[in-house]
């Protein structure tokens, strides 16, 4: 009986060292703790994980699977536009906030049918760690947006992937707006229509990206050759962000202002 009620204290332990975040920010987001030393769960649904990324408990949320948010939300077949050319390998846009009716007035109209669980992100509230277990922490079909003040927040060791990536406005991998002490590291996003990340008009103070990997090879460009032209995107007033060994795969875009 003893010996059985230790190694399940063993394994237990086990468990927890293994959900541990791997390492600690530096620069600007040093000393975040996220979801800190609360017992982790591994959601098993792509609700559950909605669910603990969004309630207002202190969570460490492990990913253990693909979480495949494709076709959750419907499709959508709307009017948009062909500022490149309609080449198989040439991006077409949606026409959102009437992008395309306000800034490309002349280029060709094209149907769009698209995914709509990528137009928008998974909203993450404050204090979680959001860490991928070896290579099997995917999401796909939907990134994650931290807004109106989220605050200590850990992601690692994720992969985002496929957000209407033939589509200009099909979606972003990760999006920050107003937002505190966040550390996104060991992250990979590829196949994203738009942005893979996005600092919005609002500060996002005390940001550190590190160790990760952009991907920036899709069949679909706004050049028409294969290298995503759309990458990150900082416009946020009283910025506060650190970036540090990120490799851009293929040549993608990196527009800033007001840094």
């Amino acid at each position: 009986m003893r010996s059985s009620a230790f190694l399940t204290s063993a394994v237990a332990a086990l468990v927890q060292t293994a959900a541990a975040v791997t390492g600690a920010a530096e620069g600007f987001a040093k000393g975040v703790t996220g979801g800190g030393s609360t017992s982790p769960v591994y959601p098993t649904t792509i609700a559950q994980l909605v669910s603990y990324l969004g309630d207002s408990q202190p969570r460490v949320i492990m990913l253990d699977r693909t979480f495949d948010f494709t076709g959750t939300e419907g499709t959508a077949t709307e009017t948009g536009c062909a500022p490149w050319g309609t080449g198989s390998g040439c991006q077409t846009s949606l026409n959102k906030n009437n992008w395309c009716t306000n800034y490309q007035p002349n280029a060709p109209k094209v149907t769009v049918k698209y995914d709509k669980a990528g137009i928008l992100g998974i909203t993450v509230k404050s204090n979680k760690s959001l860490i991928g277990v070896g290579s099997k922490g995917i999401i796909k079909g939907k990134g994650i947006r931290m807004v109106s003040g989220t605050k200590n927040v850990i992601i690692q060791n994720v992969h985002i992937t496929n957000l209407n990536p033939q589509y200009v406005w099909g979606g972003d991998a990760i999006t920050l707006d107003n937002t505190d002490m966040i550390w996104i590291d060991r992250v990979t996003t590829s196949l994203i229509g738009r942005q893979h990340v996005v600092l919005g008009n609002n500060a996002s103070g005390r940001v550190t990206i590190s160790n990760s990997k952009f991907d920036g090879q899709s069949s679909w460009s706004a050049t028409c050759n294969t290298y995503h032209y759309w990458g990150l995107y900082f416009t946020g007033s009283n910025d506060v962000s650190l970036s540090a060994s990120l490799p851009l795969k293929r040549d993608i875009c990196w527009y800033a202002n007001d840094l």
